[in-house]
């Protein structure tokens, strides 16, 4: 994963997690999972956390539900991303090319919520009406089937379809 901090004054900062320098600190890492949480900012800072899932001969009798042997997550370590004063002068943060962060009339929009809200508006609520319709009209099967195929619940799929209906009634609220 690259995180890029773009700041005002034209500094960007690059942080990779792809590659480590030494693997030494997670002895028999198997994975690593990195947590980003942007609600820091409210705290002044923003930090990126690491884990990893330690695979040791010690587990190898502890399965999970599949049987498999289970590697355990362990605490790794934390890294400053952003300090308060490097969080006033921040205009967007990437990750792996994504705007996560972007400052917008002096404040910090947590932008990945804001893509998730516009996705399940503009995106995911038009693609289960075109995908109801189209396997309703050539299954001939029951609305219940229908909505199991598509992978949504019917009470998800009605709340869609009434954001739906009352947006192309009433067009743009704002």
């Amino acid at each position: 994963m690259i995180i890029k901090a773009y700041y005002s004054g034209g500094r960007i900062d690059v942080f990779d997690t792809d590659h480590l320098v030494d693997g030494v600190p997670q002895p028999g890492n198997l994975l690593t999972n990195y947590t980003l949480d942007l609600s820091d900012v409210a705290d002044d800072s923003l930090w990126l956390r690491s884990y990893y899932h330690e695979a040791v001969d010690a587990y190898r009798d502890e399965t999970g539900p599949t049987g498999l042997p289970v590697a355990r997550r362990r605490d790794g370590w934390s890294f400053l991303i952003a300090d308060a004063d490097d969080l006033e002068r921040l205009n967007r943060l990437t990750m792996d090319g994504e705007t996560v962060l972007a400052r917008v009339a002096g404040e910090l929009v947590d932008a990945a919520a804001l893509s998730w809200a516009w996705e399940c508006a503009e995106e995911l609520a038009a693609k289960a009406a075109v995908a109801y319709r189209f396997l309703l009209g050539s299954t001939g099967a029951q609305e219940a089937v229908v909505l199991d195929a598509m992978g949504v619940p019917a009470e998800c799929f009605e709340a869609m379809m009434a954001g739906q209906l009352s947006e192309a009634s009433s067009g743009p609220r704002f």
